[in-house]
């Protein structure tokens, strides 16, 4: 699993690297012509807002900051936050980390998405008894998959994506398809 890890992440370093030098290269005739390395219009935040109440309550902030290295492939990093309460076990935790996407749009609605999420969640909920060496653990992940892309005004967004989680096991918080919604501004 860990060559599967090292393989998607060098893939991902490459295309980016590839991506951004064809973005960046200027022909010999726009020397006088520069443009700017970094456009603070191609920056875009948003994130994922997530509410459920009852027996089962979930609360789901996920913060994101993103940059369109071109206009068809951009990356960012997610800040992620849950916290989960289920009234009838009396069962209270919370899982925290943080990931580093990239989408590539095919189009202008369709996408792929590729991400690496590092979480932390409470030994006692999620792990079997004999792994509870300490009181939280960490597990990666890594996802990909596709989704829709949506237009709400001139620089905000709506996307549906689906996710399929390469790592999944009986550890992980949530089992494959994973299926998203988030905000773009």
């Amino acid at each position: 699993m860990k060559k599967l890890f090292l393989f998607v992440f060098y893939l991902t370093l490459t295309t980016t690297v590839v991506i951004a030098q064809e973005f960046f290269s200027e022909p010999s005739s726009a020397v006088n012509n520069k443009k700017p390395i970094f456009e603070w219009n191609r920056l875009f935040f948003g994130g994922n807002l997530g509410l459920q109440f009852g027996d089962y309550t979930i609360i789901d902030l996920s913060p994101l900051v993103g940059y369109r290295i071109t206009d068809r492939f951009s990356s960012g990093v997610q800040i992620n936050y849950n916290f989960i309460h289920i009234s009838s076990l009396n069962i209270s935790t919370t899982i925290y980390g943080a990931s580093v996407f990239s989408n590539y749009y095919i189009g202008k609605s369709f996408f792929i998405r590729g991400e690496y999420e590092w979480l932390s969640l409470e030994s006692k909920y999620f792990s079997p008894s004999i792994y509870q060496t300490s009181k939280r653990f960490s597990i990666n992940n890594i996802l990909v998959g596709g989704g829709i892309r949506q237009k709400l005004g001139e620089r905000s967004y709506v996307n549906l994506m689906i996710l399929w989680n390469l790592n999944e096991s009986a550890l992980s918080p949530y089992s494959n398809p994973i299926i998203r919604m988030s905000f773009e501004l």
